[in-house]
């Protein structure tokens, strides 16, 4: 009995302490991930989150398929895609699917996380609404959008530094550190008060430093110029027009408060994150019809700040095997592979990918590249 009633003590004073000092989202996240036997957030935690659905249109154009379509890739691939727990590989050169292939309990309809490749996508839709007129320039002060923006150079802050991780913001993005900024905006009920309780500590367009606050505040400016919430106007300026075969899934914060988690969680399968991808390989465009405004794809895909070469405006870059590859890329090994030299997308969606230890492009991504090559040589 005694042991009981300190049992029942103990829970009641952690309890007092999580809403005392503000921890509901720590708790949140303990529910969801350790008592799931997780270490981390996963690809397949959207039951767990309120969402907004990304409807498909009734229009379909469903990739062409290879008569000799690779299913079973080298002894060696195979090892490695169970050793990284890869969900889904998919292999498409001129528009034509020529490999595929899903693991464990994964199908050509299973809907994962995209993690932070979502990010590459509200740079495209910073792009279309100063495409469309809602957004004067990229070189607008985030200030004249979000007058609430904090820090000793919030004045300063450009809306292109956002899409391009140069925005000064004081963050860090350890997605293993419990009580981090990243981790806290993954469970945190009201994301617009958390994003504006952050500070820009840093000259702007200086210094490269990855940060999903940036994102989630760009989707601010994008919602406050458009006056569309960031799903809708996703949905109706890209979504709608690239002929998915499923509808798409995107987490909220809460019901109550109705904020896309923008810096990540749009939940689809591996062939219609590809056609994403496709929008890189055309320069902006879908089958004739220009979605993206091709100079800013261009633009996008060439490094912004001199001294950081992996990344341009919303997307990881890399040269190898003297191919200019650019990326959507995400926690855990989500990724978009586009190499327009080769008109070749390469989609990997699974559990595991490699600490590279700092910023920039992992190895693991040259391993899917590699075997995506094989199939075109």
């Amino acid at each position: 009995m005694k042991k009981i009633k300190i049992l029942v003590i103990t829970i009641a004073v952690l309890f007092a302490v999580v809403y005392t000092l503000n921890l509901e989202y720590f708790a949140r996240g303990i529910r969801i991930v350790y008592l799931n036997l997780e270490t981390t957030v996963f690809i397949d935690d959207l039951k767990y989150f309120d969402y907004e659905t990304i409807k498909s249109p009734l229009e379909k154009s469903p990739w062409a398929e290879s008569e000799d379509k690779t299913t079973n890739f080298s002894t060696e691939f195979e090892d490695y895609n169970k050793k990284m727990r890869t969900a889904a590989y998919i292999v498409i050169h001129n528009d034509t699917i020529i490999g595929e292939k899903y693991y464990e309990d994964y199908s050509v309809n299973s809907s994962t996380n995209s993690f932070s490749m979502a990010k590459t996508l509200v740079s495209l839709m910073m792009a279309k609404a100063f495409e469309q007129g809602y957004i004067n320039s990229l070189e607008d002060k985030v200030i004249d959008y979000i007058p609430e923006l904090k820090g000793e150079f919030a004045n300063d802050v450009k809306i292109i530094d956002l899409a391009a991780m140069a925005s000064g913001i004081d963050w860090d993005e350890g997605t293993s550190n419990p009580f981090s900024p990243v981790a806290k905006q993954y469970f945190y009920e009201d994301l617009d008060k958390l994003m504006l309780d952050q500070k820009f500590i840093d000259e702007p367009s200086k210094t490269f430093k990855y940060s999903s606050g940036n994102t989630q505040i760009l989707s601010m400016v994008i919602e406050k110029a458009t006056g569309m919430k960031t799903k809708d106007y996703f949905e109706k300026e890209f979504w709608s027009k690239i002929n998915p075969d499923n509808d798409a899934y995107w987490q909220i914060d809460s019901k109550e408060s109705g904020n896309v988690k923008s810096f990540c969680c749009l939940h689809s399968n591996a062939r219609d994150f590809s056609r994403l991808g496709k929008l890189y390989i055309y320069n902006g465009s879908w089958n004739g019809s220009q979605i993206i405004d091709s100079t800013f794809i261009q633009k996008s895909t060439k490094p912004y700040l001199d001294d950081f070469r992996e990344y341009g405006i919303g997307v990881w870059l890399s040269d190898y095997k003297d191919l200019k590859i650019s990326l959507m890329s995400g926690h855990q090994g989500q990724y978009v592979i586009m190499i327009p030299e080769k008109k070749l997308i390469i989609t990997r969606l699974g559990e595991r990918d490699v600490d590279l230890g700092r910023a920039g492009v992992s190895p693991d991504v040259l391993v899917y590249i590699d075997e995506a090559l094989k199939l075109i040589n």
